[in-house]
């Protein structure tokens, strides 16, 4: 199976050429240690000299925020994009000369070659690594463009870099973040008044699942104490706390369901029953966009449990204060994280944290006259 994205020149009067990238047997995901492989096409209708044929396997994490409007006392300017706030993170970068076949990935401005015209093709291989590469120095070398040229890769160097593993992809923030991943040709010609040939194809990147802690029986956890009013049954306010506890070392991951507890603490003596009457559980993403020095947060929910109409009694009355009942887990243990949550992730200019978020829904009574 092969797959490819193809772009051509034919202007009038030019030779002409079109460059294509073929990926073998391409993935719905690649992950660390993947390798990605696949051939360049090249379709001369006459022959064509060229300095080289270079294959990157580029990814870059890109957001732009705009700056927040200038104080009262601030000049204000009428070129707008002054408010503009961008960065441009080249998070991976390799490269590799595919014509000509020599030792050296780096093809001087003098070198040319004439192919002829007709079909060629050029096989190319990556190897995806753990880390993000741009705060490596030694990628400021490789930016001065190849085959003398300025520009191939902007990378200001000047911005701040981290050195962490490399991102998910990331859509669903269109003009404000992306995180992306692409193979890219580039057919370099010697001659200052014909233009490189380029092309890419882009690809999904899931990073792999990091080593997790030990089993541990630690327990984090969030406390929310709640008295019920006092209602027509009795005259005595009921008073209830909930626990929601995690394992200190939560890191969720789909499609798994969450290891969590729910316990309900008796605090006061009251002839009624307590029910759990609705629960919904919910993951808060938290993508945190820097550009500069603008920050923004943007929220996104992913709904695990949604249950309604329920009338589940939560221990007896007569049980003695300081009881705890913990609630039964095959309410959500079944359930999974939806595939489209990415994990946690931390670079120069985008974080990705996640929060759970519990809401259970009591009442009091009697079977039958709950309130």
């Amino acid at each position: 199976m092969s797959l490819a994205l193809s772009v051509g020149s034919f202007r009038h009067g030019a030779p002409a050429m079109s460059v294509r990238v073929h990926l073998d047997n391409p993935h719905a995901f690649y992950t660390n240690l993947d390798f990605i492989s696949g051939k360049i096409v090249l379709n001369l209708l006459t022959d064509e000299t060229i300095s080289a044929i270079v294959v990157k396997l580029e990814g870059e994490s890109r957001t732009v925020l705009m700056k927040p409007p200038p104080a009262p006392h601030e000049p204000r300017r009428r070129d707008d994009r002054s408010r503009i706030a961008m960065e441009n993170h080249k998070i991976l970068y390799r490269l590799q000369t595919v014509f000509p076949t020599v030792s050296s990935t780096t093809p001087t401005a003098k070198a040319s070659f004439t192919l002829g015209a007709g079909h060629h093709e050029y096989p190319f291989r990556f190897k995806i690594p753990f880390n993000t590469m741009c705060g490596d120095p030694n990628m400021q070398a490789i930016g001065v463009g190849l085959g003398g040229r300025l520009g191939l890769m902007e990378m200001p160097m000047l911005q701040q870099h981290i050195r962490k593993p490399l991102p998910p992809s990331l859509g669903g923030f269109p003009g404000e973040a992306e995180i992306r991943y692409f193979v890219k040709v580039t057919v370099q010609r010697p001659s200052i008044w014909k233009e490189n040939r380029r092309n890419e194809i882009g690809f999904k990147f899931m990073p792999i699942d990091r080593p997790r802690p030990p089993a541990s029986n630690a327990e984090a956890f969030a406390r929310r104490p709640y008295a019920f009013q006092a209602g027509s049954i009795s005259s005595n306010g009921k008073k209830r706390g909930m626990f929601s506890r995690q394992p200190t070392s939560l890191s969720p991951v789909a499609p798994k369901p969450i290891p969590m507890r729910i316990i309900v603490k008796k605090q006061n003596e009251s002839p009624e029953y307590v029910f759990l009457v609705g629960l919904h559980a919910d993951l808060i993403a938290k993508t945190e966009v820097r550009a500069q020095d603008v920050m923004r947060e943007e929220l996104s929910t992913f709904p695990i449990v949604n249950l309604q109409g329920l009338s589940i009694p939560i221990g007896n009355p007569s049980e003695p204060v300081g009881t705890e009942t913990t609630l039964d887990d095959t309410l959500w243990d079944r359930v999974q994280l939806p595939p489209t949550v990415t994990p946690s992730f931390h670079i120069c200019n985008l974080t990705r944290k996640y929060e759970l978020q519990v809401r259970v829904v009591l009442s009091y009574g009697y079977p039958g006259e709950i309130q």
